[in-house]
C-alpha cells in the first residue's frame, strides 16, 4: 500500500524549519574542507543499490518491502515549490525527469522538502534515491529526514543508488517523516547535483538469503559445504567452461553428490579446503585433459581414499554420452539440452536429477552421432527437450524422433526465463526452499542444479536487478517456505532478494 500525506506545516513553520536547519549545517559552503577530508565521507549504506535504478530500492538482504510510504519522480515539478530555493527539474534521468540544483559564489546553498509520509516508530524505514553530480566532498550534499542527517555522496556523473536507514527518524513528529535535501557551495566553487526516484518505504523479515563466495569456485565450494562429511563420490568441472558440469549435473543429484569447481590445471584453494572437509571416498571429473588436467587428478588424490577417475570423451557431446552411459537402458526419460548455451539446462539439471534421469547435450541444428549413439543405448521411453527451437532446432526434434517409441516433448518459453520457470512448474508443490541464480552467467547454477535435484527444488533464472514476472509466477505456484539466491551481489543483486521474499514464506 502506498501513503503519501501532502499536508504540510505552515509557511512559518517550514521556513522556520529551513532556516534552523541551515543554520545547523553550519555556513553556507564558503570554507573549504581539510586536505584529508577532501574525499567524499558518505553516511554507510546498509545495502546496495546498484541495478534498476529506476525501479524499487532494495530493503537489507534477508528483508523485504513491506509498505511504501512515498515515492517522489518530479513528474509534476519540485514538491512543494514554495519552499524551494534553487532546485528544478531536468530531463535525462534514470525514470524521466530529475531535480538538478547548481550552486556557486553567488548562489551558495540550495534545498527542497518532499512531501511528508506517515511511518510506524520501530519498523525499519528506509530512504533511497538516485544521484549524480560533481561534489567533491559529501559534506556538501545531505539529505535530512527529521532528526537523522545524512551525507550524501554526488562526485560521479553517473547515476548511483543510495539506499540509508532512517528508523530513527520515526520517533519524530509521531512518525511523520519529512525528507530535505540540501545543496552547499565548497568555497564558492561551482557545484551542480542531481536527485531522482526518491523512495521512503518499510522493511519486514523474509525467509531469502544467499549461498555465496568470493569467485565461482568459492561459491561451489560454499554449496559443496551444505553436504555432510563422507559423501561416496565428490565430482570436479572446469569452472571457465559450462558443458561438462551441465551434463553432470543430473548425475550428481542422482548420488547426492556436489560438484566443485576447479581450473584448468588447478584446484583453487577454497575447493581444497572444502574437498579436505568432505573427505569422499572418490573423486570423478568431468571432461577430458583439455577441459581438466592431470595434474588435478593428481591433486585430487590427496584428498580421498579412494579412485581419481574421468568421464570423459573427445567434446562435449562424448562427454555426456559418458556420462549417460552411467545409467540402466531403457530408463523412462531422456532430457536434451544445447551443447553451445547453458541456460536452459541450469534448471534442466535440477529436473533430470530430481527424477534420476540423464541429460545429454545436442548441436542445436544437428543430432551428433555420440549422442545419436548415447540414446541408442539408452532407449528411452520418452525425449523432452529443454528449450525453444532457437536451442535445440525442430530439426533435431525430428531426428530425435527416431530414439524413443513414446514421443518427443518441449519445455520451452519466450525466453531463457520463462523456460526456467515452465521447467520449475514440473516440480511438486510446498517446496521446503526454492534456488535463484543469474540467467546471464552459468557458473553459480552449476554446482547448485546439482543440490537442487539431490533436494527436488527448483533452480530459477532470474536477471541480474530484476526477478521476471514468469519466475514470480512460478514460485507463487510451488509455495516454497524460502528462497536460496546462489551467487553474490555480483552476479544477483539485493533488489532480487527483497523481490523473491515477497513470494516466499
Amino acid at each position: 500500500m502506498t501513503t503519501r500525506v501532502t499536508t504540510r506545516w505552515g509557511v512559518a513553520a517550514l521556513a522556520g524549519a529551513a532556516v534552523v536547519l541551515s543554520l545547523a549545517s553550519g555556513p553556507a559552503g564558503t570554507t573549504p574542507l581539510p586536505a584529508d577530508e577532501m574525499s567524499p565521507l558518505e553516511t554507510a549504506q546498509p545495502v546496495a543499490w546498484t541495478g534498476g535504478l529506476g525501479g524499487q530500492a532494495p530493503c537489507p538482504e534477508g528483508r523485504t518491502r513491506s509498505a511504501t510510504l512515498m515515492t517522489e519522480g518530479f513528474g509534476s515539478g519540485i514538491p512543494n515549490n514554495a519552499f524551494n530555493n534553487g532546485w528544478a527539474t531536468v530531463a535525462g534521468s534514470v525514470d524521466g525527469r530529475a531535480a538538478r540544483s547548481v550552486v556557486n559564489s553567488s548562489d551558495s546553498e540550495d534545498w527542497f522538502f518532499t512531501d511528508w509520509a506517515i511511518g510506524s516508530p520501530g519498523t525499519q524505514t528506509m530512504l533511497a534515491f538516485t544521484s549524480r553530480g560533481n561534489v567533491s566532498s559529501s559534506s556538501y550534499s545531505r539529505a535530512d529526514v527529521n532528526s537523522v542527517s545524512l551525507h550524501a555522496a554526488a562526485n560521479t556523473t553517473s547515476w548511483r543508488g543510495k539506499v540509508f536507514d532512517v528508523t530513527a527518524a520515526t520517533h519524530d513528529e509521531d512518525g511523520r517523516l519529512g525528507t530535505w535535501f540540501q545543496h552547499r557551495s565548497q568555497a564558492g566553487a561551482s557545484q551542480w547535483w542531481e536527485v531522482d526516484n526518491i523512495q521512503i518505504y518499510a522493511c519486514r523479515a523474509a525467509a531469502v538469503s544467499r549461498i555465496q563466495g568470493a569467485d565461482r569456485f568459492a561459491t561451489s565450494a560454499a554449496i559443496a559445504a551444505t553436504y555432510p562429511v563422507g559423501p561416496d563420490v565428490a565430482y570436479l568441472a572446469n569452472g571457465r567452461g559450462f558443458a561438462d558440469a551441465l551434463a553432470g549435473s543430473a548425475l550428481a543429484a542422482k548420488a547426492d553428490a556436489p560438484i566443485l569447481l576447479v581450473e584448468r590445471d588447478s584446484i583453487p584453494a577454497s575447493v581444497a579446503a572444502e574437498l579436505d572437509r568432505l573427505d569422499p571416498a572418490s573423486i570423478v571429473v568431468f571432461g577430458g585433459p583439455s577441459s581438466v588436467s592431470d595434474t588435478v587428478l593428481t591433486q585430487a588424490a590427496g584428498y580421498t581414499g579412494g579412485e581419481v577417475t574421468r568421464l570423459a570423451g573427445d567434446n562435449r557431446y562424448a562427454t555426456s554420452a559418458a556420462i549417460a552411459d552411467t545409467y540402466p537402458a531403457g530408463i523412462s526419460t531422456v532430457y536434451i539440452a544445447s551443447g553451445t548455451g547453458y541456460a536452459d539446462a541450469l534448471s534442466g539439471g535440477a529436473s533430470a536429477g530430481r527424477n534420476a534421469r540423464p541429460m545429454l547435450l545436442t548441436d542445436p541444428t544437428s543430432l551428433p552421432p555420440e549422442t545419436r549413439a548415447a540414446l541408442a543405448a539408452l532407449e528411452p521411453g520418452s525425449l523432452v527437450i529443454l528449450g525453444g527451437p532457437s536451442s535445440v532446432s525442430d530439426t533435431v526434434a525430428a531426428q530425435l524422433a527416431a530414439y524413443t517409441t513414446g514421443g518427443v516433448s518441449r519445455i520451452a518459453g519466450a525466453d531463457r526465463y520463462d523456460t526456467s520457470a515452465r521447467i520449475a512448474r514440473t516440480f511438486p508443490l510446498e517446496r521446503d526452499r526454492v534456488f535463484v541464480a543469474t540467467g546471464t552467467s552459468f557458473p553459480d547454477a552449476l554446482s547448485g542444479s546439482a543440490l537442487a535435484g539431490k533436494e527436488a527444488t527448483p533452480v530459477v533464472l532470474t536477471r541480474p536487478s530484476n526477478l521476471p514476472s514468469q519466475a514470480r509466477s512460478a514460485i507463487d505456484r510451488l509455495t516454497p517456505a524460502s528462497g536460496v539466491v546462489l551467487g553474490g551481489a555480483g552476479s544477483v543483486q539485493s533488489i532480487v532478494l527483497d523481490q523473491l521474499g515477497q513470494h516466499v514464506g
